[in-house]
């Protein structure tokens, strides 16, 4: 009897013990595979859920409506299966903070300006050197080609970032309140500001001023402040984040042609369906030629409105920007070591072919 009751107990455990296994098969199945919390998934219904940050403005910029134009495009062409957020406005943390969270995986994709990479990818700095890029029209062809492929690949090796689309971030102009800027001699004594960038503080030194690096969502605010002089921006960024409000002076010296670099975090990138980072690849090309298109309408646009809001906007000529050429030539031949000379080599190697072009 005893041994009949040992053998029931042990067929209820068992059945039990089915019951738990059917069950955690059961919630296993329903959670999916999609490899991240910001993920959902419910059968052939899986979608990912995808967070691009950016510090330029929330409205009437080009950055946000291109990336708006982008979210559109992935979200119709995946037919929902992709879902694209994107904050604007350094919403996420400055250009630094997001860089570091595209690289840790808290944030899944960026769109950043090359400055901040200089603490994390060194090669990075050859195009934030002064005048390095003269015209739109070449960076665009330089950084499409060979070049820029090259460039995404050492980041990707050095850093786990991977880089899948080139953008425009402007042509940086000296902007300041004291008085206006024609020759180096003029911003001898003015605190600039810049971005963490050596190479944008030493050129700043070598016209004479003295570089103050502050966080971009500072800037504004330290300028109404009178915590610096002034500064160096694309006339998009000046009107796109309302600088214009607290700027007197601005001085066409073309000194950095900025860009944009599109990234997102490689293991989030490589864990996704081979369709999903299909559509994530071309929509990310897509979205090169609208952002550019965008950021010289804006750039265009942007001079005449500033200059209606009273700033005054003085057009150099060529022989008053080969002044500041001329100082900043030992800057660009003292980062030359830092960043390699093959690199440098293979820049001015493509810059020459897609200019005999």
């Amino acid at each position: 009897m005893k041994g009949m009751l040992n053998m029931k107990a042990l067929c209820k455990l068992c059945g039990i013990i089915v019951l738990v296994l059917l069950l955690a098969a059961c919630g296993n199945a329903s959670s999916g595979a999609s490899g991240g919390d910001n993920n959902s998934a419910d059968g052939n219904g899986e979608t990912f859920t995808i967070r691009v940050a950016h510090s330029s403005a929330a409205t009437d910029d080009r950055l946000e409506n291109s990336l708006q134009e982008f979210k559109k495009a992935v979200e119709d062409r995946s037919e929902g299966k992709i879902i694209i957020e994107t904050y604007p406005n350094s919403q996420l943390g400055g250009e630094r903070e997001q860089l570091e969270g595209v690289q840790m995986g808290s944030i899944e994709m960026a769109v950043l300006s090359t400055a901040p990479f200089s603490g994390f990818f060194e090669k990075m700095m050859i195009l934030d050197l002064p005048y390095i890029l003269d015209s739109q029209e070449v960076a665009d062809a330089v950084l499409d080609g060979p070049f820029g492929d090259s460039l995404f690949d050492s980041m990707l090796e050095e850093t786990g970032i991977r880089g899948l689309a080139w953008g425009e971030n402007g042509i940086r102009h000296m902007a300041n309140n004291s008085h206006p800027i024609e020759t180096p001699d003029d911003v001898k004594g003015l605190k600039i500001r810049t971005q963490e960038n050596p190479a944008h503080m030493d050129m700043i030194e070598a016209f004479g001023g003295s570089p103050t690096p502050i966080a971009f969502p500072e800037l504004y605010s330290s300028l109404q402040q009178d915590v610096i002089d002034g500064y160096e921006n694309p006339f998009s960024l000046i009107e796109g984040m309302r600088f214009y409000e607290v700027t007197k002076y601005i001085s066409l010296t073309s000194h950095v042609n900025g860009v944009y670099a599109f990234i997102v975090n490689d293991a989030y990138f490589s864990s996704l369906p081979e369709d999903v980072q299909t559509i994530l690849v071309e929509e990310t090309k897509n979205w090169s030629d609208i952002q550019r298109q965008m950021n010289r309408d804006q750039e265009a646009a942007g001079i005449d409105y500033i200059k209606e809001q009273g700033v005054e906007v003085l057009e150099l000529t060529d022989e008053q920007v080969e002044e500041f050429k001329r100082l900043a030539e030992p800057v660009v031949d003292s980062y030359i070591p830092k960043i390699g000379e093959d690199i440098y080599q293979e820049l001015q190697d493509a810059i020459a072919e897609v200019e005999s072009n």
